[in-house]
Order: structure tokens, then sequence, then C-alpha cells
């Protein structure tokens, strides 16, 4: 709304571009009724316009590609979700010199992604040493926009997901992935349920698959229970007819089987995919093709909230026969982070204790959907 000014909104990508777009489309063109000069669209899409009589420039930038944000200078900059861009170098190389020019200023709003760049800039803003610097912290709650049931939040998420996605949090996701407890999550009665249905999750791998058999029950709230009632785990060097042989011979009634989608790749040995070689026994599995669900940091937040939800309740059982599990699930780390490093929410692929902990969020990510967002199933 300044005269002769030029400003960018920058988010991660070009969906979320669109968002922006298509929100400031409808603010500036259909709200305030104001005429554009000139103006670019893709697909419908708005990504730049020059307001008339103000001659004010807004473009719409993705950060999926920096060299593109090299340009003139700015008189402001507004970086959308900035938690997720990959690192400081964004900012520092590519979009603080173009406010030098102009004095220009920059917005970043975000929901937090743990401790990495921006809480570094968050700090600033509370730090006296740094005056030309502001930050605040807003819950979701505070929004008129806000229509969730916060309890229920806490009952069916992770505690560090309310507290990250909600209340804007700085929480790190660094060390132990799983809040294990064996007094509290080995029953050292569980065994086979004749009653409840059985499921089975299974992380390929020749030189050391994993297999998991957990059973599914309602509890008197309405929230889920996982029982986790047998195992296969640290078998190294298994085929994958011979693994599917080790699986039939467990003997329990299966109602469904779902797996690692890299199962449905073709195997140079034997030509065929390992879903394949399954179905030759007999055994047909399934996976997702949600996208949601098969993003491993997704899959990992939700897994977490059986172990312990918001309000410390768990809702998985492991029988004591399951030794490989309860040691992956006490074992399974977060990377450590390194100066300077973007500290990632993607457990460590160590070769032993990921193998069966993946096996797990096959089968829950596919039995129980995130958030109740149906996660279609390809049979085969």
């Amino acid at each position: 709304m300044s005269p002769g000014t030029r400003g960018w909104v920058v988010s991660r990508n070009y969906e979320l571009c669109d968002k922006i777009g298509r929100i400031i489309k409808e603010d500036i063109f259909f709200k305030l009724k104001l005429p554009p000069l000139s103006k670019k669209e893709i697909n419908g899409q708005i990504y730049y316009f020059k307001l008339a009589g103000l001659n004010s420039e807004v473009w719409i930038k993705s950060a999926d590609n920096p060299d593109s944000l090299v340009g003139e200078g700015l008189d402001w900059i507004i970086i959308d979700e900035a938690a997720t861009l990959p690192s400081s170098l964004i900012w520092e190389q590519y979009l603080r010199p173009t406010l030098s020019d102009r004095n220009g200023w920059a917005l970043f709003t975000s929901t937090p992604r743990s401790f990495n760049w921006l809480f570094d800039l968050y700090s600033r803003g509370q730090n006296d040493s740094f005056p030309d610097w502001e930050s605040w912290q807003h819950a979701s709650t505070e929004s008129p926009y806000f229509k969730d049931d916060v309890e229920e939040l806490k009952r069916t998420l992770t505690h560090e997901t309310v507290q990250q996605e909600f209340f804007a949090d700085f929480i790190s996701f660094a060390g132990k992935v799983y809040p294990m407890d064996r007094t509290r999550h080995i029953d050292q009665n569980l065994k086979y349920n004749p009653n409840l249905p059985v499921y089975v999750g299974i992380d390929w791998g020749y030189r050391e698959p994993a297999v998991v058999w957990v059973q599914h029950k309602k509890e008197e709230s309405g929230l889920d229970h996982i029982y986790i009632i047998d195992e296969i785990c640290h078998k190294q060097n298994v085929k994958t007819d011979k693994l599917a042989d080790m699986i039939k011979a467990k003997g329990y009634p299966v109602t469904t089987y779902y797996c690692d989608p890299a199962g449905a790749g073709t195997q140079s040995q034997s030509g065929m995919s390992e879903i394949a070689q399954f179905k030759k026994k007999g055994i047909y599995v399934r996976y997702t093709f949600d996208r949601i669900a098969r993003n491993v940091a997704n899959g990992v937040n939700h897994v977490r909230q059986f172990f312990e939800d918001a309000n410390g309740m768990h809702h998985l059982s492991i029988a004591p026969n399951c030794k490989g599990f309860i040691s992956a699930a006490e074992n399974y780390r977060y990377p450590d982070k390194k100066v300077d490093q973007h500290l990632k929410e993607v457990p460590l692929k160590d070769g032993v204790h990921d193998h069966i902990m993946d096996a797990f969020r096959y089968a829950l990510v596919n039995l129980i959907p995130i958030k109740q967002k149906a996660a279609g199933t390809i049979p085969w």
C-alpha cells in the first residue's frame, strides 16, 4: 500500500506459494478492489503484480531455487513457514543482501521446527544486544479462528507435537526417539488374544529384515490400544522366500500384512519384487501411498503418541518375548546435532535398531491413519 515500494513473499516451495498468492489476490483485487497495472499468473495463481497508481510491486517467490532469489533492492520481505527452509543460508546469502539498498525490513512467520536456525533469529528478538530485532510467540489457541478441542489434541497427539504445532514452543527432537519405559510398556502377561485381529508390519532387507505382529483394540475411552505380541528380529542374510516361510510358520491368523513401499521394486537377483515373491507364497502385502503417512517424521510422531500421549498416557503394550523390539525402542535415536547443522527430525539408520522400528511404523500408519486421514492402500 506504500507507493513505489517493492516486496517479496518467500516460501519453501511453489505449493505454499500458491496458497499465499491466492490470499493476496483475494485481499488486493477482490476485497480492496485495487486494479493491477500489470500481473503475472501461472495456472490461475498470481506470482507478480504491480498496482496502478501506487506503482508498488509484490513478488511471490519459492526458495526451491535459491539462485532465483537474486534480485534488485527490496523494501520488505515476508518469509512464510521460515523454519521449513533448509538452512540459514537462504536468508543470509540470498535474501538479507536485497534489503541493504533500501533499508528494508523482514518478517519471519512460522511454526517452530526444533531448535534450528529460526530459533537463533528468534533469540535475537529476546536479546537487548540486537535492538533491530523483535520476536513473539503466540499459541494457536489465541486465534479467533481456532476451533479444535485442545484436550482431544492432548489425548491423541504426543506432548512434543502439541507443544510445537499448537503452542509455538521450540521443542528438541534430539536424542531418544520414543519414551520407552519397561515398567509401563511391557506387559508380563501379554500373549496372543484370539478375540482380536492380528496385523503384521514388514521391513524388507536380505541383511537383516524385521517383522512385527500386532493386535489392535479400542479402549473404553474410544482411543486405540496396540499390543505387540511377536517379532522376527536380528535374523541376518535371510532371502525373501525364506522370510515368507518364517512368517507363515508363526501360524497367526493374520488379517493384513503391511510393508515398506520399497518392496514393490524389482530385485536384481530374483527378477521379482519382494511383494511379488510373497504373493507366490500366499501372503498378500499392502502399503500406503498416502504422502503424509509415508513421510518418516510424520510416521515417527504418529508412533510416539502410542508410547505416550500429551497427557502422559500410554496406548501400547509389549509382550516380554519381543526382546528385539524392546531393545530397539530403548536405543532408537536421533542424530546428534552438530554446530551449524540443521537438526533432522528423522531417526538414525544404524542398521540395528531401525529395522524393527520401521516395521512397526509401516503397520501403524496403515492400520490407524495419521490424524484420521484415510490412508489408501494398494493390495498386491
